[in-house]
């Protein structure tokens, strides 16, 4: 999603300069000398998926987020717009969920395509999908011009990265465990692989984290600006960024296909751990005052 804070005074002007400090200092490896995500060769974990021998095909629909009537979302740090990542993760997510023969999976859109996001959940419902999940890249904190790309300027912020995962319990209590329940199993095996789970230091007010699950984030919105994608669909439903667009090593992680075989794998077992989890009785839903600001 883009809601980067920045001060526009003009090309390379600096806009937050502890950001930029950091973004000088290199990656360092664990104590034990393992290197932690981001990190160029930071390991990642592409588990076999397993399930219970009842585990029936769900209905999986990917909505690449954006993409939608000139919305192109963010742009990254070498000046990818998230409609274009998006799109590009959810075709590779889609065929890997297929692969393993336990999804069926519907795209919201294709490339080209201008559809409302209002319809993609209309279609959604209408399909029967047993889970909805938006595919989107956050941009996060102060940031600072540079060349990205040959002749481009582009933001750059290195300090926040890591993955999230959004839902709201603006609902019903069953449908308000379903959610929560996918988004913990997601986050849950993305970290499990590897991926680094959002602190949400550089959110304020507008999302809540979830003390006992590291990545998960609850809509605090005011009440009528809650994002649709969460709140709207009768299907349980999840935000998944992936990762933060403007931070470099982890942009260039995310053109690896290890990260996207790791991330199908890790979204799969979400998936199946979820959708097979009993819905009572409902887990509890509490959350910290650690809000979001993206």
């Amino acid at each position: 999603m883009s809601r980067v804070l920045t001060l526009l005074l003009g090309p390379l002007v600096l806009l937050g300069s502890v950001q930029a400090a950091r973004a000088q200092v290199p990656s360092v490896p664990h104590p034990a000398g393992v290197l932690s995500w981001p990190a160029p060769g930071a390991p990642l974990k592409v588990q076999p998926l397993q399930a219970p021998k009842d585990f029936r095909k769900k209905r999986i629909y990917l909505d690449a987020g954006h993409g939608y009537r000139g919305n192109r979302g963010n742009s990254s740090v070498t000046c990818e717009d998230e409609a274009d990542f998006t799109l590009r993760v959810a075709e590779e997510l889609a065929r890997r969920l297929e692969a393993t023969g336990r999804f069926r999976v519907r795209l919201s859109h294709k490339a080209g395509q201008d559809v409302a996001y209002r319809a993609r959940i209309a279609d959604a419902e209408a399909w029967k999908a047993d889970a909805f999940v938006s595919l989107h890249s956050d941009a996060r904190g102060m940031a600072t011009w540079w060349e990205g790309a040959p002749g481009r300027q582009c933001l750059r912020q290195d300090a926040t990265p890591g993955f999230s995962v959004l839902w709201a319990d603006d609902t019903s209590e069953p449908m308000k465990v379903r959610r929560v329940t996918l988004a913990r199993a997601l986050a849950r095996n993305m970290a499990q692989a590897g991926f680094l789970p959002y602190d949400g230091v550089d959110y304020v007010n507008l999302y809540a984290g979830d003390p006992e699950h590291p990545g998960v984030f609850v809509d605090r919105h005011e009440q009528g600006q809650r994002i649709m994608m969460l709140r709207r669909p009768k299907v349980p439903s999840v935000i998944i960024e992936t990762h933060h667009a403007l931070d470099f090593e982890e942009a260039a992680r995310w053109k690896e296909a290890r990260t996207l075989e790791s991330f199908s794998a890790a979204v799969a077992q979400g998936l199946v751990d979820a959708l097979a989890a009993p819905t009572s009785p409902a887990p509890p839903v509490a959350t910290t005052g650690v809000a979001a600001q993206k």
